[in-house]
């Protein structure tokens, strides 16, 4: 009988350390990569639709008004329509740069299981060169929506695919992607804000930002311990029963058990939902409504925030431009959103309810002051974002904490279906 040498013991377990930490350093640069060309698309909004406008000023001459029913009239130098925003919404940067994304997410039970990992990361990498390329020589408006396009479906494929790919690694992964994700709103909202006021063009500055889809790719071939390396791991455990019954006409698929054959991308959850039917993969989907109306409600909610309100916030005679104030009010939001999705670890609750009251209440009270303009200070506002993105970035980040332990503690079946929610 063979015995094992305490030596070879200590020498795999430090093996596997570093690969953990490894695959946490990868999983962080995932989740920054992955959101930061649609964090750059939000961020530079106003400029793009800007830069795409006729460069004409209203007229300010004097406006004669005529009360027909009496017999006087009115001179003034008010410019009906005066306010200061884009002919066409920041909202529309808005639609283009999610509904690509909520498309594919939706479409994605039904085929992602197809596509292998090394196929959807370098779609991913390429539609975000693409988008940033684009949105940085467009000569028209529909060319820059296109760009945007392109960055919707990047962060979408990338999304599905690096979730996925969370089961396969350390649980602490889940905490990683999503601070990586909040350390894109900060960094990608603070380098488009920070290098346009350092006097750089918003297209140099969107081309200078194709150093993110460079650092994606090291992240996947280099840093990570590549799927492809990972020898496949045991079937199914007790503990990673599914949460529907596996029917009975479905056999389990031998070679996934094969210790000798190497992992080529789909896993054991994937290779279990491509036997599923297109119900029982519905009804997967069922457990997730708890944590996805709550987060849908709080993602409605600050989207109508920042792309529809924030243009229209503004304060004259400050230290900041129109343009400038738009820029450090996403830097604020992103800000807190970074802060709140880093915590998980020291602080995280299953009352997920609580964040989108709080955020449609940051929504009434942004409309008010979008109409009135009552607020005497621009700190009071960046007061108030900077509680909005806290709100954000916790709602999302204790909603996908929350599923993993569910997907541990039952199915791991269910993780590839969680980017429903957002």
């Amino acid at each position: 009988m063979s015995t094992i040498r305490p030596e070879a013991t200590t020498e795999k377990l430090t093996t596997e350390k570093w690969q953990d930490k490894r695959s946490l350093i990868a999983f962080w640069f995932f989740g920054l990569c992955n959101n930061f060309g649609y964090v750059i698309m939000l961020s530079a909004a106003f400029d793009i639709l800007k830069e795409q406008e006729p460069n004409t000023e209203p007229d300010i001459s004097n406006i004669t008004t005529v009360f027909p029913l009496s017999n006087f009239t009115i001179t003034s130098t008010m410019v009906p329509n005066s306010r200061k925003c884009n002919i066409l919404s920041t909202g529309a940067i808005l639609l283009a740069d999610i509904l690509p994304t909520l498309f594919i997410k939706s479409t994605a039970v039904f085929w992602i299981h197809r596509v292998a990992y090394n196929i959807r990361v370098p779609m991913s990498i390429l539609f975000v060169v693409a988008a940033f390329i684009t949105v940085a020589t467009s000569v028209a408006t529909w060319m820059s929506l296109l760009g945007v396009v392109f960055a919707s479906i990047s962060s979408g494929i990338g999304e599905i695919t690096f979730l996925s790919l969370t089961a396969l690694f350390h649980k602490n992964t889940i905490s990683t992607w999503s601070s990586g994700t909040g350390g894109a709103g900060v960094i990608g909202a603070l380098s488009y804000a920070g290098l346009t006021g350092a006097g750089l063009s918003p297209r140099h500055t969107i081309l200078a930002m194709l150093l993110v889809p460079a650092l994606m790719a090291v992240s996947y071939y280099i840093i990570l311990v590549h799927p492809n390396s990972i020898k496949s791991r045991k079937c199914q455990t007790e503990d990673q029963s599914p949460l529907l019954k596996q029917p009975t006409d479905i056999t389990p698929d031998e070679d996934s058990c094969n210790d000798s054959e190497e992992v080529t991308g789909t896993t054991a959850a994937t290779s279990y939902i491509s036997r599923l039917s297109t119900r029982q993969r519905l009804m997967l989907i069922l457990p997730l409504l708890k944590y996805m109306i709550p987060l849908f409600s709080v993602y409605v909610a600050e989207y109508y925030i920042n792309q529809a309100l924030f243009e229209l916030i503004y304060f004259e005679d400050i230290w900041l431009t129109l343009a400038e104030q738009y820029r450090w009010y996403q830097v604020d939001y992103q800000l807190g959103v970074f802060i709140s999705r880093s915590s998980v670890n020291l602080f995280h609750t299953k009352a997920i309810w609580v964040f989108p009251v709080m955020q449609v209440i940051n929504a009434v009270f942004f409309s008010v002051e979008a109409y009135f303009l009552f607020v005497p200070s621009i700190w009071i506002v960046f007061a108030v974002i900077f509680f909005e993105g806290l709100m954000g970035g916790a709602a999302y980040v204790n909603a996908f904490f929350s599923i993993s332990e569910d997907v541990r503690n039952h199915a791991k079946q269910i993780m590839p279906f969680s980017y429903y929610e957002d």
